[in-house]
């Protein structure tokens, strides 16, 4: 056979088989992504017949994760209080939100609590006085129920109520964790309230079920991922997201 010949049709052979395999994996990503949202719309069908309505975007990804050992944080509440009794107090003209935050920031720091899990949450005013949040984050993802709460009043910190988790292992196992579409599911067969619910937030986070943590004893335990739904303004509801 002519050489020139043979290798012009070994290039439309490939050609071909490229092109076959190419339109199968599209063929089937479509699908997946068909089937995916399927999943969905008939999930947020079946809550709504339970009255239970999403009003946020339902996560569609997620990655494996580990789980995490924590330990409570004990706070020398003496050296607290030395620091709120001597801390700079803002004057009137410096009184603002930025300012507040870089206050108890700044708070933070000089009893040596600031860490890289230490983020800024939020700064709520509430008639004369401003409540500064700050939460406990690995990541991406918080760590649930471990925060720093200031009050401050007239650019005065007037109080700092704690509760820290320090993640002091992140396990080498990571396992799948359950999808979103799954964790409603759960939450609508295990919600026993006749009101309507409407759900207003679904995220991952790590947990540790706060009444079999003993603080006393400061002894270790672990925060599972867990996917946290938010409802009725406000309203928790913890679900396990790690595949058992």
């Amino acid at each position: 056979m002519d050489w020139t010949k043979a290798k012009t049709i070994l290039i439309v052979a490939l050609i071909v088989t490229n092109c076959v395999l190419i339109v199968t994996y599209l063929f089937q990503e479509y699908h997946f992504k068909s089937d995916e949202e399927e999943v969905h719309a008939a999930t947020i069908k079946l809550l709504k017949d339970k009255n239970i309505f999403v009003e946020t975007k339902i996560p569609k990804t997620h990655e494996r994760m580990p789980k995490l050992t924590v330990q409570y944080d004990k706070i020398d509440q003496v050296k607290i209080d030395q620091q709120l009794a001597n801390h700079r107090v803002l004057i009137p003209e410096e009184v603002t939100e930025d300012n507040i935050i870089a206050l108890t920031t700044e708070f933070i720091e000089q009893c040596n609590l600031m860490t890289e899990n230490v983020t800024f949450d939020k700064i709520e005013r509430i008639g004369d006085s401003f409540k500064v949040t700050y939460k406990n984050f690995l990541g991406e993802y918080p760590i649930e129920e471990s925060y720093i709460i200031f009050t401050v009043v007239q650019g005065k910190i007037i109080d700092m109520n704690s509760f820290w988790l320090n993640p002091i292992e992140v396990s080498d196992i990571k396992k799948e964790v359950i999808p979103a579409v799954t964790a409603l599911i759960r939450f609508m067969s295990e919600n026993k309230e006749e009101e309507k619910i409407h759900v207003q937030d679904i995220s991952l986070v790590y947990w540790v079920d706060s009444n079999a943590f003993d603080v006393e004893s400061a002894l270790t335990d672990t925060a599972f991922p867990t996917w946290r739904i938010t409802y009725n303004r406000g309203k928790i509801q913890y679900i396990t997201a790690w595949e058992q």
